[in-house]
């Protein structure tokens, strides 16, 4: 699959329309109380569809089961549970360990047990019983590639901030804006919130990086002429931005984080010779952490970094 249609698969993926989705697990349901066999074909593909226009929804899920045990699709019930497993940031090798277990016969059980210790609803999640201590300790350790799973788990450190835990929040959502950098939204957030608490130097970074996202947001820009503003007559030293050497360090920090169980391709204090390591991390499929140290090399001068850093880019758009 090329790199555009990768994109517009993953645009479909991280912004759920759960308007579609219910209409196609309504179709779906329609199809499956026919108990007709051709009819459950119709019902698997209308379900599937379902999960792709909203994974959010805890019916969709399991409108697919159903339709792949009325299918006996025994295979089928293993792999959703194994899709469903990927976006609660579960190994979805756990399936593996169920291999001697008839999907057919439990299938839904285990999905339903799946659901309810790890609901897909993040106020449903938060009212859970001490839910904070296990989320912070998955972001900190889990890998977030799949996109729908980093915006799982996005939602959920949500509540945590809008009940009050803002430290946990800039941490953690760090986190998780590493393996999903081009998320300006969750950027001018974490800009905001250092702002209010004063950190000027780590707002800027912040709000720089969701304008080199998209551009049109221009939050970097209204920072700047805020600051400005408030040190205009004020009797301050003017304030400037980060110097090279803390911007190449923020975005050093962030490429670390988004090779979460990666293997090193190469030693940033070693000379790599004729090696572009952009390019290597580029052909490895590890785009978050080439766009970082493209963006680090560029922020240094680096005008082949800088076109390397748009053409990145432009893939994960």
């Amino acid at each position: 699959m090329s790199n555009s249609s990768d994109g517009r698969l993953e645009s479909r993926l991280l912004h759920p329309r759960r308007s579609l989705g219910d209409r196609y697990r309504t179709q779906a349901e329609r199809f499956l109380s026919s108990d007709n066999e051709g009819d459950a074909i119709w019902g698997e593909q209308m379900a599937s569809k379902a999960v792709l226009h909203d994974f959010t929804n805890p019916k969709n899920w399991k409108t697919l089961v159903r339709s792949r045990i009325a299918m006996k699709d025994d295979g089928g019930v293993s792999a959703a549970l194994k899709d469903l497993f990927s976006v609660l940031g579960r190994d979805p090798n756990l399936t593996d360990m169920l291999k001697d277990v008839d999907m057919l016969l439990h299938g839904t059980s285990i999905l339903s047990e799946a659901l309810r210790i790890d609901p897909l609803d993040p106020d449903e999640w938060w009212a859970l019983e001490n839910p904070i201590e296990d989320l912070l300790n998955k972001i900190k350790s889990l890998d977030f590639t799949d996109p729908r799973s980093n915006l799982l788990f996005s939602r959920r450190l949500e509540r945590v901030l809008e009940n009050g835990f803002e430290d946990e929040y800039l941490e953690h959502a760090t986190i998780l804006l590493a393996q999903r950098p081009m998320n300006h939204e969750a950027w001018t957030k974490l800009g905001r919130i250092h702002e209010r608490r004063g950190s000027t130097d780590e707002a800027w970074h912040c709000y720089d990086q969701a304008q080199v996202c998209y551009p049109p947001c221009e939050e970097r820009d209204r920072f700047i002429e805020r600051m400005g503003t408030k040190m205009d007559g004020g009797g301050e030293l003017p304030w400037k931005k980060p110097p090279v050497e803390s911007r190449a360090e923020f975005l050093e920090g962030m490429r670390l984080l988004a090779g979460v169980d990666s293997n090193p391709i190469f030693d940033q204090h070693e000379e790599v010779g004729p090696i572009n390591p952009i390019k290597t991390l580029m052909d490895s499929g590890r785009l978050n952490e080439a766009f970082f140290l493209a963006r680090r090399r560029a922020a240094e001068g680096d005008v082949e970094a800088e076109h390397l850093m748009n053409e990145i880019s432009e893939a994960m758009q």
